[in-house]
């Protein structure tokens, strides 16, 4: 094992307080306004494994009500300016809570990687594979991730083409209607 083996996968009881992975990255690079949230200065994306991800759930009514005012939030949040988006987007978050569940492990059969790789390449990218009895909260707060992320991204980037930016926030329209859909709890407006 060599030892960004070990720094990454530990023995039990060798692992350090804090180890660099953890540490977030952004806290060393200077932007240009300087801001940035607790949700982006250590954000991670939380993704079900592929082969969870149904194509139509099951909700019950109370979770149909939830998904719902869910992503008409979100849509709401997509109609604000950057700034005031961020800020939605982060409440949501956090109402939303994290999903119940476990770490997955990416089965890496038939793949070119080894299981050290791929969670190696997760923890790079800050990926968190998930197993959990509710997908649709962790479809749901992905996606919020990503917008929120994405989000940040314009606020900070002012030279970013407005054509540009309008395209991926009507993409991001597309996959919550998408959701809606999956979920059972169209009309969202």
């Amino acid at each position: 094992m060599t030892q960004h083996q070990r720094l990454l996968d530990p023995a039990p009881g060798d692992a350090p307080a804090t180890s660099p992975i953890d540490q977030p990255l952004r806290e060393t690079v200077a932007l240009s306004d300087g801001k940035l949230s607790g949700l982006e200065n250590n954000a991670w994306l939380d993704l079900l494994l592929p082969d969870k991800l149904p194509a139509e759930t099951t909700l019950t009514t109370a979770e149909r009500n939830r998904m719902h005012s869910v992503l008409r939030t979100l849509l709401e949040a997509l109609e604000l300016d950057h700034a005031a988006s961020v800020r939605k987007l982060e409440a949501l978050l956090v109402e939303l809570g994290k999903p119940d569940g476990l770490p997955a492990a990416v089965d890496t059969t038939g793949l070119p990687l080894t299981a050290f790789q791929a969670s190696d390449y997760d923890r790079y990218f800050r990926v968190n594979r998930l197993t959990t009895g509710e997908p649709a909260v962790a479809m749901a707060r992905s996606l919020i991730q990503t917008v929120h992320a994405v989000t940040a991204l314009f606020d900070r980037g002012k030279d970013l083409p407005a054509i540009h930016i309008r395209r991926q926030i009507e993409g991001f329209v597309s996959q919550t209607h998408l959701l809606a859909r999956t979920f059972g709890v169209e009309p969202l407006r």
